[in-house]
């Protein structure tokens, strides 16, 4: 490249006519992160923007780390509002091994506000034991790390051994197998929570940086005592992500496997009929959502907020309202949706930021995203929509 030419970063797909002006803004910070990226936004039941750029493709999968919480949340809403699986049921009446003074009272709906107190497993397992089924075991035995329902902590990787047991145990399904009959089917969605062989060639790998933190995590993480996932080993050996073992695997806190596309369309359809399907109805859509836990998280030492094991609004993710709901996740990928805005947004990536969590690339997206949503941009829309 000669030092007249500039390098374009090139975006693909199409938007209506008021989501074009998230054309540019997307390229230049897709440019600035490097990897790919993309992004979709659905509003009042449409696609209106749908885009990928840098080394994605137009059916490109991710990881999706903890945006499968929120996948798995919609799932947990849906069985308890048919009576397959009731939330606030005391989980030690078909789980034997949690039936014990310490354990006996948490609820299923507990776990998902991260609340129980089993925020983590003591037990350091291996890649290999986890993808056995170990931590299952483990979870049994693991005392909690506080009283439960007395405050709340990121459950990193244990939101998805209970939530996972409790659906065996009870529905004789896992939430993988769940997510696919009453979510993914219906809507003809990409989404799983252990995925087929067959579109793992889709699935881009992640690209990893440094890892940076700030001095009030840092100290917090030193002094709390409660470790942040389930075993070191995962989080030392960042590359057991792109390991398709892992993919296939049915970890409802980690392992589920979208596009943007997708996840915009599945929290569309909580708000309501995406093609003519809905996947919860409004009154139990608005019991997911109702906050449950709010304040100092005991795990991670920031402020954070839940209903049902979705995300609310809290300051490292304020969403595009306040009563937005979704879920960030440590490789960056996020979704949300907000019924003030009729609005749904999905976002992967395939660069892990350095600081784990939502993507800044994201972060500095959402205001160009509300500016569209509320049709603020000048009405002749931008070239370069390819």
């Amino acid at each position: 490249m000669s030092t007249n030419e500039v390098e374009i970063t090139p975006v693909h797909g199409s938007t209506d006519h008021r989501f074009a002006w998230l054309i540019d803004p997307f390229a230049r910070l897709v440019g600035t992160q490097g990897g790919g990226a993309a992004i979709a936004v659905y509003q009042s039941g449409r696609l209106v923007a749908d885009l990928h750029a840098g080394d994605y493709q137009a059916d490109s999968l991710q990881l999706v780390f903890s945006v499968s919480k929120s996948i798995t949340s919609i799932a947990a809403a849906r069985a308890h509002a048919d009576g397959l699986l009731d939330l606030d049921r005391p989980m030690a009446t078909y789980w034997p091994e949690l039936d014990k003074p310490s354990t006996a009272g948490v609820t299923l709906r507990m776990v998902l506000a991260h609340r129980s107190g089993l925020a983590s497993l003591a037990a350091d397992l291996s890649f290999e034991e986890l993808l056995a089924g170990a931590d299952d075991e483990a979870i049994g035995r693991q005392e909690p790390y506080w009283e439960p329902d007395e405050r709340h902590g990121y459950h990193a990787f244990t939101f998805g051994t209970l939530t996972n047991g409790a659906f065996r145990r009870v529905l004789g399904v896992t939430v993988g197998d769940f997510v696919r009959e009453w979510l993914a089917e219906p809507l003809g969605l990409d989404v799983w929570i252990g995925a087929p062989a067959a579109i793992e060639s889709r699935v881009e790998r992640i690209r990893y940086r440094p890892s940076l933190n700030t001095a009030a995590r840092a100290e917090h993480v030193s002094s709390s005592g409660i470790p942040g996932s389930n075993s070191g080993r995962l989080q030392a050996t960042f590359d057991l992500y792109n390991d398709p073992r892992l993919y296939r695997t049915c970890w409802p806190s980690t392992s589920g496997v979208a596009g943007a596309r997708d996840l915009a369309r599945l929290f569309a359809s909580t708000l309501d009929a995406v093609d003519g399907v809905r996947v919860v109805d409004e009154p139990t859509r608005r019991a997911m959502v109702a906050p449950l836990s709010d304040g100092v998280d005991a795990v991670l030492g920031i402020r954070t907020a839940f209903g049902s094991g979705v995300q609310l609004p809290f300051p490292h993710f304020p969403m595009v309202s306040a009563d937005s709901y979704g879920h960030e996740a440590a490789g960056g990928s996020a979704v949300m949706a907000s019924a003030e805005l009729e609005l749904a947004i999905g976002f992967t990536t395939n660069v892990f930021p350095n600081t784990m969590g939502v993507s800044p690339t994201l972060l500095a997206l959402l205001p160009t995203v509300l500016s569209c949503a509320r049709d603020e941009s000048p009405r002749r829309p931008p070239r370069g929509t390819r």
